[in-house]
């Protein structure tokens, strides 16, 4: 998306047709950077900070068409933004191999944002990969529960997926089966 600028990396997603797995060390860095990225962009902007990432549990986290999906949860946001007349100050995207991440600097009500945002995460079995954060200048996340909406719920069983996270009571290969077969139904026609 040419409106993004930011750091790339240009390590690639596939070597040898084999997608590339990511190792603990890496996705421990990856949020470390995306916690860096994050109070950067809160002591430059001053503003509420929407942080995009997709939940993709396990080794892999380009699976064949998350790009797709990644890229229209984006226009997604921009979308809702733009229909309730909240301009972004700043983007930046990060693209490595532990998954992409997408930054929006907007000055607006955080709670108001999380109302907005969470109606995309809860649009569709695709938006249920969404992870979209909220951040409030001060650094603190609003949270679902701080605004009254449910619960996120699990894609396998539908119970609140953080206690199925939490007690790890579907295997990785179930949940990657399930995401599969959800961004196949969505863009694999």
């Amino acid at each position: 998306m040419e409106q993004f600028h930011g750091k790339t990396d240009t390590n690639r997603t596939e070597e040898h047709g084999r997608a590339l797995e990511v190792t603990l060390t890496e996705m421990l860095d990856a949020r470390e950077r995306r916690a860096c990225m994050q109070a950067e962009l809160l002591a430059a902007c001053h503003t509420a900070l929407i942080s995009f990432t997709m939940n993709i549990p396990g080794p892999v986290k380009l699976l064949p068409y998350v790009t797709r999906a990644f890229e229209e949860g984006c226009a997604a946001i921009e979308e809702v933004l733009s229909k309730n007349g909240i301009s972004v100050n700043r983007r930046e995207m990060i693209r490595e191999k532990t998954g992409w991440e997408a930054f929006f600097c907007v000055d607006d009500d955080p709670d108001r944002l999380k109302k907005l945002m969470a109606s995309i995460e809860d649009d569709g079995p695709v938006g249920r990969l969404y992870d979209i954060d909220i951040i409030r200048p001060d650094g603190s996340k609003v949270s679902r529960e701080d605004l009254g909406l449910p619960a996120r719920r699990c894609l396998l069983c539908k119970e609140p997926a953080h206690a199925c996270s939490r007690s790890r009571r579907h295997s990785v290969q179930e949940l990657t089966v399930e995401i599969g077969n959800i961004l196949q139904r969505r863009y694999g026609k």
